[in-house]
C-alpha cells in the first residue's frame, strides 16, 4: 500500500468523530433557530386568531415541533456552505415548513375542517417554492437574486399564513394584503426563474458569457494542471493547457474523459470525494496519479466544491511532487541506514549542528557513556563536562584547531566519567562540514570505549619503565619524562637529584654480585620512603639514581631534601654477612641556578653537579651553581680548542728525572719520565689534570697518547746520539685506559712501535691499577704482547686502588711506583711508613723495580734508600723541565 492510501486510511480513521461533532453542531444551530420561528409562528397564529395558550391542543402541538426537529436534522444534510440542496430537497423542505405551519393552525382549532382545495394549495405553494429556491441556488451568490429569493420567501410565507387562517376561520384577509402579497410572491419567484433560465439557455447572457471566459484565461494561464470535473468526480468537464499536456492524449482535448484517466489506484478517488463532500475542500493531499504516456508520478492536490455552469463541480489542481517524494524517500532509506549502522556499530555516534550548538548522541554514545536512559543529552558541554578535568582542555584546543581548518580531522583518546563514577579511556574521530565559504557548519564523528586497549597498554608501559631490580622507574621512564619537559615552563618549579654508590665497584668485586644487587634494593627503597607521589624515582643504570622533585620553589629546598635523603643513606646496610656503611654522593640542579631551560638541560647540570662531588671525595650533595656552570662552560670551551691543539703546537712535553737510590749516596740520572703540556692561547699553562680528563672524553687521548710516545722516543733517540745515555737508561710515558683497554687503541700502538727503533727496555709505559683491574685476562694478553716487544711495564700509583695480589703476580710487570700520598707522609705516620716498606719488600719479592714518587725532602731519600728502594722522583731531585735543561741534566749524569 503507497503512502498516500496509508495517510489517507488515517484520516478516514479519525474523520467520524470530526464529522460527528460538525454536524452535530449544525442540528443544533438550526434546531435553535427553528424553534425561535416555530414560537414566533405560532404566538402569530394565536393573535390572528384570538387564542390563548389554554386553547392550544398538546397533540397537535408535538407534532409540530416533531416536524421542526426533523427539519432541523434534514436541512443541514442537504444544504451547508459547501453544498447546495437538490430540487428533491428543496420540495421537501417547502412541504415541510408548510406542514409546520398547518400543524401550528390545527392546534388552535379544535374543529378544523379544512377543505381539500386550500390545503393542495398552501401545499403547492410550499412545494413549489422549496424547489424552485434550491433549482436557482447558484444564483443566489448575486445580490439583486438573493434579494429576489427573500422577498419569495417572504411572500410566499405570509400566502400560507393567510390561506391557512382563511380555510380554518373562515377569515380571509381584508383589502389589499393578499392580493399584494400574490403579487409580490409571482413577481419575485418569476423573475428568479427567468434568470436562471436565461442562465441555462442556448444563447447565454453576456455577464455568463465573461464569466466562463474569465475562468477560462485564469486556468490556461495557470503553470500548474487545472481540471473541472462533475461533482461524482467521474467526468471531467474543464482542463487547462497543462492538464491536457499532462494526462490527456495528444488528440483528445481533455473534455469529455473519465476520471479514470487521471487517478491510478480507484480507492484514492473515492475517498478524495468523500473528503470534498464532507468538508467542502481538501488541502495538500499527497495522492498518486498516472501521465498520458502511463507513467506514474506523486501529485499534491488542493479541491473545492464549485458551481459551474449552474451544476455543482468539484475543481482541483495538481502539482507535481515526484523530486520532493524521492528526495524524501533518499532521505529515509539514508536514515534507515543511518539508523541501523549506527545501532549496529560499537562506536557512539555524535553529530553537532554548529551555528545551532545542538548536538545529537546516538543510543551507543549514551550507553559507553553510561548516561542516564530519560536525561536529554543535546548541547557540547553535555559531553565535555563528562571529559577528565587533565583532558578536557586539550580536547577543546583539538577540536577548535580542527574546526579552524588547522587540522585534517579530529583523532584523540580521552578519558570520560562513566555513569558509576569511573573514569573509561574513549577514542574520538570526527570531521567538520563547511559550506561554500569554507565555514564550519556541521561536525559528526563516533566515539569508541578503549578501556581495555589503554590498560594493556598502561601495563606493557609500566612493564617497559619498571626496573626489575629495584622495582622502582628505569631509564627509559626518566628519557621519556625529560622529553615531555622540554620547555622552561614545563620545569619551572623542579629539580633533579642525582645519586651514585661511591666505590660500588669495589663493593660488588669484594662482596659479590648479590650483595652489590642488595646494596641497590636498598638504596632504591631508602629513596622510595622520601619521594612524594607526584615526585618521580628512576635507576638510570647501575648504581646511579635520579629523582625529578616537584613543588620546588628555589635550590635552597632542593638542597635540604638532598641533605635528608643522605641521612638515611648514611644508614648502615646489612649485606650479606656483612653490615657497613656505604658513602653516596648526590649531584642536585635547579632552574633558578645555572642556565636550564629544559629537562635535559637539569639533567646535565645534576650530572655535573655529581661529578664534582665524587671529584670532592665523594659522600656528599654538591649544588650546580654559577660557578660550575662557568667552570662546566670552560670545560667546553677547553674541550673544543683541545681538538687543535697539537696541530697548532700547543702541546708540548717536559721531563721529570728518575734517579737510581745506589747505596753509595749517589743519586744518579736513570731515566725520564715525560710529561704533556698544554699552552693555551688565551688561558695559558693548563696542567694535565685539567685537560687529560677532556681529552678522555672528547676521545682525543688516544691520539695525544701515541703523539707523546713519539716525542718521546725521537727525544731519546737524539739523547742517545750525542752520547748522553747508557743502555739502562729508559723513557716513561703514561698510558691512558682508552688506549689499551680496546683492541683498536692497541694495534694504533704496534703500528707506532714498527716505526721506532728503540732498543729493548729504552720505553716504559706506565699504566694504573684500574686499567690493570678493568679486564684482568685480557690485559694479561695485551701486556704479554708489548713485553715481547721489549717495552717494559710500570704499575703506576701502587696502593691507591684495589688490585688483587691473586693477579699481580700473572701481570708481565717491570716495575712499582709507590704513590705520592704515601711517600709524603711516611716520615710523620708510622703506618705509611710501614705500607711503604711493606711495598717496596712486595716489589723484590715479585722481582719487580720499585719506584718511590713524590720525593720532596732530603729525609724522605734518606729513609728510602734504607729501605732499598730502587728509585725516586720529585721536586726534591728536579721539577719537570724543558728537553734542554733535561739534556743539561743528563750530561752531569747526577743530582
Amino acid at each position: 500500500m503507497s503512502q498516500t492510501q496509508t495517510a489517507a486510511s488515517t484520516t478516514s480513521e479519525l474523520a467520524p468523530s470530526g464529522g460527528w461533532s460538525v454536524r452535530l453542531r449544525r442540528v443544533l444551530a438550526f434546531l435553535s433557530v427553528g424553534l425561535v420561528l416555530w414560537l414566533l409562528q405560532l404566538a402569530a397564529l394565536m393573535a390572528d386568531a384570538g387564542a390563548g395558550f389554554d386553547q392550544l391542543r398538546p397533540y397537535e402541538v408535538a407534532g409540530s415541533l416533531f416536524l421542526v426537529i426533523c427539519l432541523a436534522w434534514f436541512i443541514p444534510r442537504v444544504w451547508h456552505s459547501h453544498h447546495r440542496p437538490s430540487g428533491l430537497a428543496g420540495l421537501t423542505i417547502g412541504v415541510g415548513l408548510t406542514l409546520v405551519h398547518l400543524s401550528g393552525i390545527a392546534a388552535l382549532n379544535e374543529t378544523l375542517d379544512l377543505a381539500i382545495a386550500p390545503i393542495l394549495l398552501v401545499l403547492s405553494i410550499g412545494a413549489v417554492s422549496g424547489f424552485g429556491l434550491a433549482w436557482i441556488g447558484p444564483l443566489l451568490t448575486d445580490l439583486r437574486a438573493a434579494v429576489c429569493a427573500a422577498a419569495t420567501v417572504i411572500s410566499g410565507s405570509g400566502l400560507i399564513h393567510g390561506i391557512g387562517l382563511a380555510a380554518a376561520f373562515d377569515q380571509w384577509p381584508h383589502g389589499w394584503v393578499f392580493p399584494g402579497l400574490a403579487s409580490i410572491y409571482l413577481l419575485s419567484f418569476g423573475a428568479l426563474l427567468g434568470a436562471r433560465l436565461a442562465d441555462l439557455s442556448l444563447v447565454a447572457s453576456p455577464r455568463s458569457v465573461a464569466r466562463k471566459e474569465r475562468f477560462r484565461i485564469i486556468a490556461e494561464a495557470l503553470p500548474i494542471p487545472i481540471v473541472l470535473t462533475t461533482a461524482d468526480y467521474k467526468r471531467i468537464v474543464f482542463s487547462n493547457r497543462r492538464s491536457r499536456q499532462q494526462f490527456a492524449p495528444r488528440t483528445d482535448s481533455g473534455e469529455g474523459l473519465t476520471t479514470d484517466a487521471l487517478f491510478v489506484h480507484a480507492e484514492d478517488r473515492v475517498r478524495l470525494l468523500e473528503l470534498v463532500r464532507r468538508d467542502g475542500s481538501v488541502e495538500n493531499h499527497e495522492i498518486e496519479m498516472r501521465r498520458a504516456d502511463g507513467s506514474t508520478f506523486w501529485a499534491l492536490i488542493a479541491a473545492r466544491s464549485v458551481t459551474f455552469n449552474g451544476e455543482p463541480s468539484i475543481l482541483a489542481g495538481y502539482y507535481d511532487i515526484s523530486d520532493r517524494k524521492a528526495a524524501e524517500e533518499a532521505l529515509l532509506a539514508s536514515e534507515v541506514r543511518y539508523a541501523l549502522i549506527s545501532r549496529a556499530a560499537n562506536d557512539g555516534i555524535w553529530d553537532w549542528d554548529i551555528p545551532s550548538g545542538e548536538v545529537y548522541y546516538s543510543s551507543r554514545w549514551r550507553e559507553i557513556v553510561g548516561a542516564e536512559p530519560n536525561k536529554r543529552l543535546s548541547t557540547l558541554n553535555d559531553w565535555l563536562s563528562r571529559v577528565h578535568p587533565e583532558d578536557v582542555l586539550r580536547l577543546k584546543r583539538e577540536i577548535d584547531e580542527h574546526i579552524a581548518g588547522h587540522t585534517p580531522q579530529l583523532d584523540t583518546e580521552y578519558r570520560v566519567r562513566h555513569g558509576d563514577g569511573r573514569y573509561c579511556w574513549m577514542q574520538c574521530r570526527g570531521i567538520a562540514l563547511r559550506n561554500g565559504a569554507g565555514e564550519p557548519i556541521r561536525m559528526a564523528g563516533s566515539q569508541s570505549d578503549i578501556t581495555l586497549r589503554k590498560t594493556y597498554e598502561i601495563n606493557l608501559l609500566n612493564a617497559a619503565y619498571e626496573d626489575r631490580l629495584t622495582g622502582i622507574n628505569n631509564r627509559a621512564f626518566f628519557t621519556h619524562l625529560i622529553d615531555t619537559r622540554n620547555s622552561a615552563a614545563a620545569i619551572d618549579g623542579t629539580a633533579v637529584l642525582m645519586f651514585n654508590v661511591d666505590q660500588f665497584r669495589r663493593i660488588n668485586d669484594s662482596l659479590g654480585s648479590g650483595a652489590g644487587d642488595a646494596l641497590l634494593i636498598a638504596v632504591a627503597r631508602r629513596l622510595a620512603a622520601r619521594v612524594k607521589p607526584q615526585d618521580a624515582l628512576s635507576r638510570l643504570g647501575g648504581d646511579e639514581f635520579a629523582i625529578w622533585l616537584q613543588d620546588m620553589p628555589d635550590h635552597v629546598q632542593a638542597l635540604d631534601m638532598a641533605e635528608v635523603m643522605l641521612g638515611d643513606l648514611a644508614q648502615p646496610y646489612s649485606l650479606g654477612d656483612v653490615e657497613m656503611p656505604v658513602g653516596i654522593s648526590v649531584g642536585i640542579a635547579t632552574p633558578t641556578l645555572g642556565d636550564a631551560s629544559t629537562g635535559a638541560d637539569l639533567l646535565r647540570n645534576a650530572r655535573l653537579a655529581l661529578d664534582r662531588a665524587k671529584l670532592r671525595g665523594g659522600g656528599r650533595a654538591e649544588l650546580f651553581d654559577d660557578a660550575l656552570l662557568r667552570e662546566t662552560n670552560l670545560r667546553r670551551q677547553l674541550g673544543k680548542d683541545l681538538t687543535n691543539a697539537e696541530r697548532l703546537g700547543q702541546i708540548f712535553f717536559e721531563y721529570q728525572p728518575v734517579v737510581a737510590l745506589d747505596q753509595d749516596g749517589t743519586s744518579r740520572v736513570a731515566g725520564f719520565e715525560a710529561l704533556m703540556r698544554w699552552r693555551h692561547p688565551e688561558l695559558g699553562l693548563i696542567p694535565p689534570m685539567r685537560f687529560i680528563p677532556l681529552a678522555e672524553e672528547a676521545g682525543l687521548i688516544g691520539p695525544l697518547g701515541l703523539f707523546a710516545i713519539d716525542c718521546a722516543a725521537k727525544e731519546s733517540e737524539r739523547w742517545d746520539e750525542l752520547g748522553l745515555v747508557d743502555a739502562k737508561f729508559s723513557m716513561a710515558v703514561n698510558l691512558s685506559t682508552r688506549q689499551i683497554s680496546d683492541r683498536a687503541g692497541i694495534m694504533r700502538l704496534h703500528k707506532l712501535l714498527d716505526r721506532l727503533t728503540l732498543p729493548p727496555g729504552r720505553l716504559k709505559l706506565e699504566i694504573t691499577e684500574s686499567v690493570l683491574m678493568s679486564d684482568p685476562e685480557s690485559m694479561v694478553v695485551t701486556l704479554d704482547e708489548l713485553r715481547r716487544r721489549g717495552v717494559e711495564l710500570s704499575l703506576d700509583d701502587f696502593g691507591t686502588g684495589y688490585s688483587s695480589l691473586s693477579y699481580l703476580h700473572r701481570f708481565p710487570l717491570d716495575t712499582l711506583k709507590i704513590d705520592r700520598s704515601f711517600v709524603s707522609r711516611m716520615c710523620r705516620a708510622p703506618e705509611a711508613f710501614r705500607l711503604v716498606r711493606s711495598i717496596i719488600e712486595l716489589g723484590h719479592d715479585l722481582g719487580l723495580d720499585v719506584v718511590a714518587e713524590g720525593v720532596e725532602a732530603g729525609d724522605e731519600a734518606e729513609r728510602l734508600r734504607e729501605l732499598g728502594c730502587d728509585f725516586a722522583q720529585g721536586y726534591f731531585y728536579s721539577r719537570p723541565v724543558s728537553a734542554d735543561v733535561a739534556e743539561a741534566i743528563l750530561r752531569k749524569r747526577v743530582i
